[in-house]
């Protein structure tokens, strides 16, 4: 081949890779760096993954690193149940509200309709009080020991909600309160207190429209994170199938491709190469084949993937050792991150969702005592898990400021034996026959029932 041959081949191959980078849409920005403005375009999302039912739907079920994403910080919360407190209930009282809480499973229902919020963007409680008209308002009075009373945590795909002010001119942010039967709840439609409704992360003006009333998936923020999550997932699982390549050498091996019969006899001669090797633990080969077996380096990949945990771990305001399991090392024994993790959960979960756990906890008292105690609270428990060690000094000292007041006169006998009872600091109930039960009776209903308009 003479000199002016090579230079028209080499011709050919330079137009030939330019006709390839121009048809694959690259003749724009191939080789020129993007302006600030231009990186954030390219590198956001416009299509919004909280309207994305089924993606939602099965990336939820089949990834167990985004489930624990949406249900740990919601079980963390919500663990060792709630505190109740109320002036008029002693006790007796407060364990038997407790009892049916747990037995009727209202907890689960509340921790079930937040982990739909965090993964959907929106939910619900629905109350089911046996009406049968779901579509008249909930009257607090009807509500007694012998109504039925059942609780679902929903989540907004299952509430079809309408609101005609979300696509307003005038004021499009303030929901509807001329519409009173807003939900269809599978072909059921229902009046508005009938479900306490729960939003997710709040949205911008230009996308809250899009959204229909609800929120943002918690998924929203963390798609680019999951995506190199995923990917890099994906990477090592095809490199596990090539970690062992073998590749034979074969003389005249491009010419028997040519024949269908030589492309059958190559076939057939790797396939009894492969079965002597594997069954015999030898190989052999005409002496002037050859064979090379390569083994893939995974070296950086660890490293890699720990920065992407890493990202993962920020975008969500959770410790590593929440998402992947992976031991926290340092000197601070990650003692920071673990506070970072309480803090959001009591701004996110705890904090946002109190009043309604707390018209929860009212619809309760009205079946088990048929009145809403006054001024009655709840607190969570603390999230910090103490040791026995550290359990039984937080008990003493408790026991020992009752105590003093009680010996300051501060504090009564009988008052003392309940609180110590309430906040169980010793092995059994002391039994107090000295002073009066304060149970709530049917007295009481007529003056501390809810309004039917609630």
């Amino acid at each position: 081949m003479n000199e002016q041959q090579s230079t028209k081949k080499l011709e050919k191959l330079q137009n030939g890779l330019s006709d390839l980078v121009q048809g694959l849409g690259f003749s724009a920005q191939f080789g020129q760096q993007l302006s600030q403005t231009a990186t954030l375009v390219y590198n956001n999302s416009y299509y919004l993954l909280s309207n994305d039912r089924n993606t939602l739907n099965y990336t939820y079920k089949t990834h167990g690193v985004v489930q624990t994403m949406i249900d740990q910080p919601v079980e963390d919360a919500f663990r060792g149940g709630l505190d109740i407190f109320a002036a008029q209930l002693d006790a007796k009282d407060i364990d038997e509200l407790q009892q049916y809480i747990k037995e009727t499973g209202v907890i689960e229902q509340i921790k079930r309709s937040i982990k739909w919020v965090r993964l959907f963007g929106g939910g619900g409680i629905v109350i089911d009080d046996g009406a049968k008209d779901p579509r008249k308002l909930l009257d607090y009075n009807k509500i007694n020991k012998k109504t039925p009373l059942s609780f679902y945590g929903a989540d907004l795909w299952e509430l079809y909600l309408t609101n005609k002010n979300l696509y307003a001119e005038e004021k499009p942010y303030i929901e509807d309160e001329l519409n009173e039967i807003p939900y269809n709840f599978y072909g059921k439609q229902m009046h508005k207190s009938r479900v306490f409704k729960l939003i997710g992360k709040d949205a911008p003006s230009m996308i809250r429209p899009i959204l229909r009333g609800w929120g943002m998936s918690e998924l929203e923020r963390l798609v680019r994170d999951l995506n190199q999550y995923l990917k890099n997932q994906d990477v090592i699982f095809e490199l596990l199938d090539e970690a062992k390549i073998d590749v034979y050498k074969i003389k005249g091996f491009n010419q028997s491709l040519l024949t269908n019969e030589g492309t059958n006899g190559v076939q057939k001669r790797i396939q009894l190469s492969n079965q002597v090797k594997n069954f015999q633990s030898a190989l052999v080969l005409d002496d002037q084949d050859d064979y090379i077996q390569k083994q893939v380096n995974f070296g950086g990949m660890a490293e890699m993937l720990q920065e992407i945990r890493k990202m993962v771990a920020n975008s969500l305001r959770m410790p590593i050792s929440k998402i992947f399991g992976q031991s926290i090392t340092g000197m601070n024994g990650g003692e920071d991150d673990i506070e970072n993790y309480n803090s959001m959960i009591e701004s996110e979960i705890r904090g946002k969702y109190d009043h309604i756990i707390l018209k929860v906890i009212q619809l309760c008292c009205l079946k088990v005592f048929e009145e809403i105690p006054e001024n009655i609270s709840f607190k969570f428990k603390p999230l910090r898990v103490l040791s026995a060690e550290q359990e039984e000094n937080v008990k003493n000292q408790k026991l020992n400021r009752i105590l003093q007041l009680v010996n300051t006169g501060l504090m009564s006998a009988e008052d003392a034996i309940e609180q110590i009872n309430l906040e169980h600091l010793t092995p059994s109930q002391i039994k107090n026959t000295d002073r009066k039960s304060t149970r709530l009776n049917s007295s009481h209903v007529s003056e501390s029932r809810m309004p039917s308009s609630a």
